[in-house]
């Protein structure tokens, strides 16, 4: 694991938490979140919940970015990269959700 690949994570976990404060959190996709909860209660939560879709997204820019934060087996090695993703994104959606609260918007 070198300098290169905690560098590649760190910047998909600012990813991560951007796409899944903004689906999320905004307005913007406000009538999006509203139908899914119509239509599919679960998916709808889903997309409510900026932790629970950071995880899914770090999923899928790991499978996509292939970062590798682990030596052993890749399968695994994938895995738990794809999850410190998700924690350092949660850290970083909170902050922004704390700075939306603080601005009052």
């Amino acid at each position: 694991m070198g300098g290169e690949e905690i560098g590649r994570a760190l910047l998909l976990s600012l990813v991560t938490a951007c796409i899944a404060f903004t689906v999320s959190e905004t307005a913007l996709f406000a009538p999006w979140r509203e139908r899914l909860r119509a239509r599919m209660p679960w998916l709808g939560k889903l997309a409510s919940c900026g932790y629970c879709l950071g995880c899914w997204i770090a999923f899928g820019v790991t499978a996509i970015y292939r970062p590798r934060l682990f030596v052993a087996w890749e399968p695994l090695d994938l895995l738990l990269t794809a999850f410190a993703i998700a924690w350092l994104a949660a850290f970083q959606w909170a902050l922004l959700a704390w700075l939306l609260a603080q601005t009052g918007k």
